[in-house]
């Protein structure tokens, strides 16, 4: 059997096709060499890509271009929060209560928080200012006591710490707080002690020295839940020089008037003055006794 070429069939009876052929072919081969460029090329561009999001970012050392825009906006933003963090010097006498200090600030020193006229006047409001204290085992009762009056949009308050270890921490947690120069133990000294005694006189020494700076006070024990707002209700008494509170549960009226307090027999433990020129002589004798006692 003869061996039969098809090229030699075309060659020898059709030219034309021949010459349909050859196109043919080329443009079968032109298009696989398109097609195998494409696809290589886009190979190194995935891998070009893929170095650069992941390799850029795990490895440090990475010789691919970084997003430099970016990273010279964070390094500027980050030089810029610390230089106004550096330059804004917080005063923990005009701070909102609750609104804590800067964690990288440091505490103002000890003698900062000495009570002053100033101090009072930033906190008062309508001439009114209202006053606690204790020492660090007394904490959980002043931060409940501080939240029920700011709760009550009630936020003339100041606390006064017998220790350093409350002071530090009231201050952390936004509290306003003062020195009253006790160097009290930290511990609860329990009920009836000589020092739960000593934290009585204190109360006396602190009203003696709210008082010249003109202020109406309302001074009470951290145990003191307020529920409602004390204010409105004190000052319907403008007449009176100075209204206590006790701890008696049976009531000696049936409506909101002033208890008759000839039958009342609890010790007092809030008190406010109102008309300070009146019962100076009064209270400068009850401070008087009390320092000769101790």
């Amino acid at each position: 059997m003869a061996a039969c070429s098809p090229f030699q069939d075309v060659s020898s009876g059709k030219p034309l096709f021949m010459a349909v052929y050859v196109t043919v072919f080329a443009g079968v081969l032109f298009s696989t060499l398109f097609i195998v460029s494409s696809l290589y090329s886009a190979s190194n561009s995935d891998n070009k890509k893929s170095q650069f999001t992941v390799g850029s970012w795990l490895s440090p050392s990475s010789s691919l271009p970084r997003p430099q825009v970016d990273v010279i906006g964070l390094r500027n933003q980050s030089t810029s929060v610390n230089i106004s963090s550096d330059a804004t010097v917080e005063n923990f006498l005009t701070r909102a209560i609750w609104d804590l200090p800067s964690p990288d600030s440091k505490i103002p020193d000890l003698a900062s928080f000495r009570l002053t006229r100033e101090m009072v006047k930033y906190r008062a409001k309508d001439n009114v200012i209202i006053v606690t204290f204790g020492n660090y085992a007394f904490m959980d009762f002043i931060l409940n006591w501080v939240r029920h009056l700011t709760d009550l949009n009630v936020f003339n308050l100041l606390v006064g710490s017998m220790d350093t270890k409350l002071l530090v921490a009231l201050y952390w947690k936004g509290v306003p707080v003062f020195d009253m120069g006790s160097n009290m133990n930290t511990i609860d000294v329990g009920w009836g002690s000589p020092t739960f005694h000593k934290m009585g006189r204190e109360k006396v020494f602190l009203i003696n020295a709210l008082l010249p700076f003109g202020y109406e006070l309302l001074v009470c024990d951290t145990d003191m839940v307020w529920l409602k707002n004390p204010l409105p209700y004190l000052a319907r008494f403008p007449e009176a020089d100075l209204l206590t509170s006790s701890d008696q549960v049976i009531p000696t009226v049936t409506d909101d008037s002033l208890e008759v307090w000839q039958q009342v027999s609890s010790v007092p433990f809030c008190l406010i003055w109102t008309h300070f020129g009146s019962i100076s002589v009064t209270l400068h004798r009850w401070f008087s006794q009390h320092y000769k006692m101790y």
